[in-house]
């Protein structure tokens, strides 16, 4: 998804559009936002990467999965402050526009919607990954490449009732999830006979619980914050909602819960199947490998077809929401003027951009075929953790801002201001620097940092230019 947007598309209370604008009735309510933001969380992260996270810690990755939903808790909090108590269209960019300046918001939705693309680009190479299941002489990057082309002709073409297709696609993911974990767990506890499990003895031998002690947990850390990416729906749904001091705060804690029982549930229940070291690291799903255990094939292409089918919505709205951040650029002037035209309320131009790139991005499994997908989940995951800064450096100085003018609006506080936003910077520092652990890393790490001092020259140049057409 978008890193931060990829629900957005699940507002079906868009109304009606005049001349590209929208207007919104305020009717979500906390189980439809905790749905669309969990929808956005639980993709390709939980589902192919974390074989990959596995391999890197073995059982201990729940340590990690602790860390990034504490982190991701956090940020969510700080994001749901900001749009409870001033719930704008444009989440975050909003805020840092009047918090941090021009400049921050200028790179911040730059590396936004680059980041998007990325993101998007992951979740066409975990479906086609998905799909050599059943297709598999098919070379993954053709299947990434139809994947993403699919998604772009979608998205220039109206989204009615797309809403509840993607709360539905939500409910499915974690139901289906849930119950993987409640499977294994009966066939580990209860030693089903036609069950090959680990159990106990993989999580105390095989190297014990944490295999690689704290730099294997260290390793894994940024698929980790990649897998917890995609919170942004909160912000973006803001103006959505009759009563977001409630509704937000709801959300935030009930997603939290899920993001915690979800993830280390399903490294519990892989591990104690599988054992770590038999976890495929991309080449497919550990789930689906897991479920093979059982001897149900049924199941396996059931649980296959779940998360294909997931991603793919994922993709839907991600791309729909990385559009709209981009046509939102535009009519702020950042961005090429033509990118923020919407015909009959769908931005065209802006979807031509970010699907070219997209295409062009997916294209890399053809060259890498079987390491594209993690460079494309560093590299995303590397720029959310600078995303997310952006969002918690915005609240630590937005908070001053509210108290003085909306003071009967900040119901719903980041606790232990301005302490708790300050080590939330230090914690996604640390993340930062667990790099080296992982020398697979390094590449989309100087990636991302080289994207963000493109924008960062990119914006000087917009600034200057504007001064010297403004001076004249």
């Amino acid at each position: 998804m978008g890193i931060f947007t990829r629900k957005f598309a699940t507002q079906t209370h868009v109304s009606r559009r005049y001349a590209g604008q929208e207007t919104h009735t305020k009717d979500l309510h906390t189980t439809q936002l905790t749905l669309m933001t969990m929808g956005g969380i639980v993709g390709s992260g939980l589902f192919l990467a974390s074989g990959q996270a596995i391999h890197d810690a073995g059982p201990g990755l729940i340590i990690a999965y602790l860390i990034g939903a504490t982190a991701m808790a956090i940020e969510m909090t700080a994001l749901a402050e900001m749009s409870a108590a001033d719930p704008r269209q444009g989440s975050f960019l909003v805020y840092s526009r009047r918090a941090l300046g021009p400049g921050f918001t200028f790179v911040g939705g730059w590396v936004f919607w680059f980041s998007s693309v990325l993101n998007l680009a992951a979740e066409a190479t975990a479906a086609a990954t998905f799909s050599t299941l059943w297709l598999p002489h098919v070379p993954t990057w053709i299947l990434s490449t139809a994947f993403a082309l699919v998604i772009v002709g979608i998205n220039f073409l109206t989204v009615k009732g797309f809403g509840e297709v993607e709360s539905g696609m939500s409910v499915i993911k974690i139901l289906a999830t849930g119950l993987f974990i409640l499977l294994a767990a009966s066939a580990l506890f209860l030693a089903w006979p036609n069950v090959i499990g680990h159990g106990l003895a993989s999580w105390s031998g095989a190297g014990g619980f944490f295999p690689h002690g704290l730099r294997g947990i260290g390793a894994a850390m940024i698929v980790v914050m990649f897998s917890m990416s995609g919170t942004g729906v909160l912000g973006l749904a803001a103006a959505d909602v009759q009563r977001p001091e409630r509704t937000i705060g709801h959300s935030v804690r009930y997603a939290t819960i899920l993001v915690y029982l979800l993830y280390i549930g399903s490294v519990l229940a892989i591990t104690g199947v599988v054992g770590w070291q038999a976890v495929p690291t991309t080449a497919k799903s550990p789930f689906i490998t897991a479920l093979h255990r059982f001897g149900w094939p049924w199941a396996v292409d059931v649980f296959n077809g779940v998360i294909l089918l997931a991603v793919l919505s994922a993709m839907n709205a991600g791309l729909f929401a990385s559009d709209r951040v981009l046509a939102g650029l535009a009519r702020a002037g950042d961005a090429p003027h033509l990118l923020q035209r919407m015909p009959r309320g769908i931005p065209r131009w802006a979807n031509g951009v970010t699907g070219a790139l997209l295409i062009i991005v997916t294209l890399l499994t053809y060259f890498l075929p079987k390491s594209a997908f993690l460079y494309l989940v560093t590299a995303t995951g590397f720029q959310s953790i600078f995303v997310w800064m952006l969002i918690v450096g915005t609240q630590i100085y937005y908070r001053k801002w509210l108290k003085e003018h909306r003071p009967n609006h900040l119901k719903l506080k980041l606790a232990f201001h301005p302490w708790l936003g300050r080590f939330e910077l230090l914690l996604l520092l640390a993340i930062v620097a667990t790099a080296p652990l992982a020398p697979r890393q390094l590449l989309p790490l100087g990636l991302g940092l080289a994207v963000t001092a493109l924008f960062t020259v990119a914006y000087l140049i917009f600034r200057r230019e504007r001064k010297t057409a403004t001076s004249h």
